[in-house]
């Protein structure tokens, strides 16, 4: 129907309104069906809705501390040469970075020798056993020779730890093992899968033991911090679902915070992002609504169009004998697209849900809410 067309329409349809007896809130406004297809109104029923939506609240990405690796030097090393950048994906044992460190060849050689002190300690233990056997020596030195053994064994395993917290691998350590050649050069290699969030140092830098030079997270689990209201919060628990509206996001609530934040009087709400990962980042904004229990009353959701607002209050428009009645509602919340309230409702009520706009327009025609 074009405006024009609708505008005269609703014209003609005003002068018969006008002849019906003026109505308030409470009173039927009198549409017949004729009146009803000229004016577009559809009537549909309200859905019931357990969990209602809550306001919007700000939130940021997060990644949890299980997800997020820190990339050290394990002694003092020069940087020769940094192998990824910030936004690089990375796989578990890929090559990170060259690293140059005099501590790295101390590390070996220890390491070296206590190969050969495991070697004289097995001799020893070996020879002593078979002498003690022949009761040329006593047992008992036999016995310590074993102890010994066991000490070299252990001095060993501890070289060897040490050798791999500072970036070798067991290819590399059997390689030591068999040629017994120090190198001064160790490569840092990536523990597990994930995305360079940031790199702290460059090209020809020297760290002291314990210097950072990357921080890599694994992206497919992302968390959200929500600063939350105390009325909401008193109604969120484990396992509360939330929605992202602009992203497409979904999720739940895997902790509810006990310290009020003394800037905004709120608790912090921590969430798992269950659906939408990938349009999200850490540190990015974004927007987040609750879904919780209503206590008391049931909640009906019904399309934007069905609302209508006078004197600062929502109405909706109840299908009754020969018309409609307006009647108060609360918006508890919704997208759109959709609003959830509450009001005089049951699962039978039939609602304008369409056309509600010039049943708006005659309601206040002949007087609107009562004042």
């Amino acid at each position: 129907m074009s405006m024009l067309k609708y505008m005269i329409t609703l014209c003609m349809l005003g002068l018969s309104f006008a002849a019906t007896t003026t109505s308030q809130a409470g009173d039927v406004l009198q549409v017949n069906l004729g009146q009803r297809e000229a004016l577009g109104i559809v009537v549909g029923k309200a859905q019931p809705r357990k969990l209602v939506p809550r306001p919007r609240l700000p939130g940021r990405i997060t990644l949890p501390n299980s997800r997020v690796r820190l990339i050290t030097v394990r002694s003092s090393a020069v940087i020769l040469s940094p192998l990824v950048e910030v936004g690089d994906s990375v796989i578990a044992g890929q090559e990170l970075a060259r690293l140059e460190s005099p501590a790295f060849v101390s590390l070996q050689r220890v390491y070296v020798q206590a190969l050969s002190e495991l070697d004289l300690a097995q001799v020893t233990a070996s020879r002593e056993k078979q002498l003690a056997k022949e009761g040329i020596i006593a047992g008992r030195r036999a016995a310590e020779s074993n102890a010994l053994l066991r000490d070299a064994r252990s001095r060993l395993e501890e070289q060897r730890q040490a050798l791999l917290l500072s970036g070798m691998t067991d290819k590399e350590i059997s390689h030591l093992a068999k040629t017994h050649h120090l190198n001064p050069a160790v490569v840092l290699r990536a523990a597990r899968s994930g995305v360079v969030l940031e790199q702290y140092a460059r090209a020809g830098e020297r760290l002291e033991a314990g210097g950072l030079l990357y921080r890599i997270g694994d992206l497919d689990a992302l968390t959200v911090e929500i600063h939350t209201p105390l009325d909401i919060a008193h109604s969120l628990r484990k396992g509360t679902r939330f929605s992202l509206p602009d992203e497409d996001g979904l999720g739940q609530v895997i902790s509810v915070g006990s310290e009020v934040h003394s800037l905004d009087q709120g608790v912090l709400v921590r969430g798992e992002i269950q659906h939408g990962v990938a349009r999200l980042r850490p540190g990015q904004f974004v927007r987040v609504q609750f879904e919780t229990a209503r206590a008391g009353g049931a909640a009906f959701a019904l399309p934007s169009t069905a609302v209508v607002h006078a004197e600062g209050h929502a109405w909706l428009f109840l299908e009754a004998e020969g018309g409609f009645e307006p009647i108060r509602v609360e918006v508890l919340g919704g997208s759109g697209r959709e609003s959830i309230v509450i009001g005089s409702l049951t699962e039978a009520s039939r609602i304008a849900l369409r056309g509600t706009a010039a049943l708006k327009a005659h309601w206040l025609a002949q007087g609107g809410p009562e004042q």
